[in-house]
């Protein structure tokens, strides 16, 4: 039989293996932690990577439009980098004359860039808008809850980014589902609740705040040093606000939890003027301009200021700008 003494050790060994296991499950149900280079990465090989084949169903698609869109499917262009040759004449883009309405404008863009430089950036962003526009177009009649391929749901998530937000609101959330440490997902969230909350304002309507507040907090779990996030929620806290006070508490709070990024004191300074306050505007932009001296944004807003500008503010919300990918 055990003494007093062994059983106490067990006891106080069991004790620290429990604290253990508890103290390991706390992190492993925290937040996942990603890194803003990776996520880059990923995203940047799921816009490059070859697409599969999509047929379409439609009768206005003719059968070289059909040969064309296969092989621009296929192109591969994680060797963008290298000259890839003639894309038109590798694809037979020039043989693909009759375009659907929705795909003609990319189409001239195509052949009009992806002709003498065919490696250069302007071609493959195109090219990439083309094929998502594409992709879009192949499985318009696919229900979002139906596709578990995150290249056609990245690729429906861009195409529907200004003509269709909540499609691609609702691309980006399956995306989501699928990878949740996914990033340009949630960040894409953001931008579209941002659309429609901003053109609900301007009919008096209120109803996307709340759901724009909750796609940000969301993304800051993966993304909480991202500047473009960091603009995107000053940006909502300067529409929304009923008083230039919150707007103000809001970026000096950002101010001070990020010391090296100028946007905090940018936007205290916008909310300062909002309240008729220039002087104390001018003071934040100088913290501002001390932060990032080279800033065209903070020097424009100090000069406008100084000249009686009404509007010497503005954002700059640029979400998933594909030039960086190419």
């Amino acid at each position: 039989m055990k003494n007093k003494k062994e059983i106490l050790i067990a006891s106080i060994s069991l004790i620290l293996v429990s604290v253990f296991i508890l103290s390991q499950l706390k992190e492993s149900e925290s937040a996942p932690v990603v890194s803003l280079e990776s996520n880059k990465e990923q995203v940047t090989e799921l816009f490059q990577s070859p697409r599969e084949s999509l047929k379409s169903q439609s009768k206005e698609v003719t059968e070289e439009c059909a040969t064309f869109w296969g092989k621009l499917r296929e192109l591969d262009l994680r060797n963008h980098g290298k000259e890839i040759g003639d894309i038109r004449a590798k694809t037979g883009s020039d043989k693909c004359v009759t375009v659907p309405a929705q795909l003609r404008n990319l189409h001239e863009f195509f052949n009009a860039h992806c002709k003498d430089k065919t490696n250069s950036p302007q071609c493959l962003v195109g090219l990439y808008y083309y094929r998502a526009a594409l992709t879009d177009y192949l499985t318009k009649d696919i229900s979002i809850r139906q596709i578990s391929d995150p290249k056609i749901l990245i690729d429906k998530m861009i195409a529907n980014r200004e003509i269709n937000p909540r499609l691609s609101i609702e691309a980006a959330e399956r995306l989501s589902e699928i990878d949740p440490k996914l990033y340009e997902a949630r960040k894409a969230q953001v931008l579209g609740r941002l659309f429609l909350a901003t053109q609900e304002a301007a009919e008096n309507k209120n109803g996307s705040w709340i759901e724009l507040e909750e796609a940000i907090e969301k993304a800051k779990e993966l993304g909480n040093s991202d500047p473009e996030l960091i603009e995107a929620e000053l940006y909502t806290e300067m529409l929304r606000s009923n008083s230039s006070d919150e707007a103000l508490e809001k970026s000096r709070a950002i101010a001070d939890s990020n010391p090296q990024e100028w946007r905090g004191p940018y936007y205290a300074a916008w909310a300062l003027f909002k309240d008729g306050r220039g002087q104390e505007a001018l003071d934040y932009l100088a913290e501002a301009q001390q932060r990032d001296p080279q800033n065209s944004r903070i020097r424009e807003a100090i000069e406008g200021i100084k000249k009686g500008d009404a509007s010497p503010f503005k954002a700059n919300i640029s979400f998933n700008d594909l030039n960086q990918f190419f």
